[in-house]
């Protein structure tokens, strides 16, 4: 009989399969959908608007992000998890039949606040059903999740772009969100993991959860920050300079309110952790939206083979994670290793943009940069739940997810802006956003050495 003491015996075995059921419905997603993007863009002709369809649904999860950790930690993670599918589900569906980029890009928008919902509370979640010794296990289950979908999924998903149309794409997401959804519900039966944190302890932090509920007017600050971010990256009004800095200065205030203090100033701990993940999410971000788009636009590959960037580093993730959930480094050594190979990676990646490159070397760089952030993501993961009691998951696990999402968010605009006014200037664009994505690994190299 299976040991009690691993994620795969009797206790804990359907709550696991939940979990990487939901994870592998969402590595589908992110990778079938990057796929077919840049197709989705050129046939409703919205190629300015690109950066947008993706940064939007940042824009987005923030709100429910910030949402979420107020009702999580108020009643339990369950129902907003399940909530955040149905709308993702809705989201995908009218991105399937969207008939312009600007609906495409709204769609979207509703997808990203069922992603935000998911995200804070499937940490909550592992939190909750496993004891702290097997969550390391746990999240390195759920980059396993990943390493199928980052396999045949850009591939599939090129293949069902070029021959039935990239609409197909998105319409297959809600079947898996469906499966995923009843996985969950019959895994985490009578687990209790959607019972609100005890009313004493609840109690510790009144006043603070009181102050809590400014936080999501700032959210909504900046969500429409972000969305000028978008607005003006497409340069489709004269004032879009004006536009642009007075979203960046909004989105500035909004981040001052919304992480902890000191994650900006990387004070040791828990705010240069959350700092951490969100200059690592977004380096990775950068590269990982216009890599397929520079193998499509300026190298002329398929969809399908200029897809394989992302399953080279979806593989490879998936192994620097099972790696982190083994035990065998300390978590600052994983912190560290991790960002010294994804600003290795992504430096022999951009090596592709110089002239007689092949286009192997950025699978190469990409495959380095994957098993670097794979030995880094579910480390801060860990090490944040940890250093957070009950009536502070959903909060810190907010902030967690927040630092990726503003950043990422804020840099997809301003790229998106410098990238869509050097279109006319062949490669330009991809090098200045292959340039920002390294600046960011590098610091992300530096605030390593700041989290343990």
């Amino acid at each position: 009989m299976s040991s009690p003491d691993t994620i795969w015996g009797p206790r804990y075995r359907g709550a696991t399969l939940g979990f990487f059921g939901l994870a592998f419905m969402v590595a589908y997603s992110f990778a079938a959908v990057t796929t077919a993007m840049p197709q989705a863009a050129r046939d409703l002709d919205g190629l300015p608007l690109y950066g947008l369809a993706f940064g939007v649904t940042m824009a987005t999860s923030v709100v429910s992000m910030t949402l979420a950790a107020l009702w999580i930690d108020r009643s339990g993670p369950q129902k907003p998890l399940l909530v955040g599918v149905s709308i993702y589900v809705v989201g995908m569906l009218l991105s399937a039949f969207a008939p312009t980029m600007e609906l495409l890009v709204a769609a979207r928008a509703l997808t990203g606040l069922g992603s935000g919902l998911d995200s804070v509370a499937l940490y909550v979640c592992i939190a909750r059903v496993f004891p702290a010794y097997l969550r390391p296990k746990m999240f390195g289950a759920l980059a396993a999740a990943w390493l199928l979908p980052s396999i045949v999924g850009p591939a599939l998903s090129g293949v069902v772009t070029d021959h039935f149309g990239w609409r197909w794409v998105f319409g297959t997401v809600p079947v898996l969100a469906a499966v995923a959804a009843v996985l969950v519900i019959r895994g985490t039966r009578g687990t209790g993991m959607n019972s609100p944190v005890p009313a004493q302890s609840r109690g510790k932090s009144d006043g603070v959860a009181r102050r809590l509920w400014i936080k999501p007017a700032w959210a909504l600050v900046a969500s429409v920050s972000v969305l000028m971010l978008g607005d003006a990256s497409a340069r489709a009004q004269p004032w879009w300079p004006v536009e642009l800095g007075v979203a960046v200065v909004l989105l500035g205030l909004a981040v001052h309110k919304l992480l902890p203090k000191g994650t900006w100033r990387a004070v040791r701990g828990l705010p240069s952790l959350i700092l951490m993940r969100g200059l690592m999410g977004t380096a990775f971000t950068v590269v990982d939206v216009y890599l397929p788009l520079y193998m499509i636009d300026q190298r002329h590959l398929p969809a399908w083979l200029a897809g394989l960037s992302l399953t080279v580093g979806g593989v490879t993730w998936a192994v620097g994670a099972w790696m982190a959930g083994r035990g065998n480094m300390t978590p600052a050594r994983s912190l560290r290793w991790g960002a010294a190979f994804m600003l290795l990676g992504m430096l022999v990646a951009a090596l592709v943009l110089l002239p007689g490159w092949p286009v192997w070397i950025a699978w190469i760089g990409w495959a380095a940069a994957g098993f670097g952030i794979g030995l880094g993501y579910p480390t801060q993961s860990v090490l944040v739940l940890e250093q957070s009691p009950d009536h502070e998951q959903g909060t810190n696990a907010s902030a967690l997810q927040l630092s990726e999402t503003l950043l990422s968010s804020a840099l997809l605009g301003v790229v998106g802006a410098v990238f869509a006014a050097l279109l006319l200037l062949g490669e330009a664009g991809y090098v200045m956003a292959f340039g920002v994505a390294c600046t960011l690994a590098l610091g992300t190299v530096l605030v390593s050495r700041r989290t343990t």
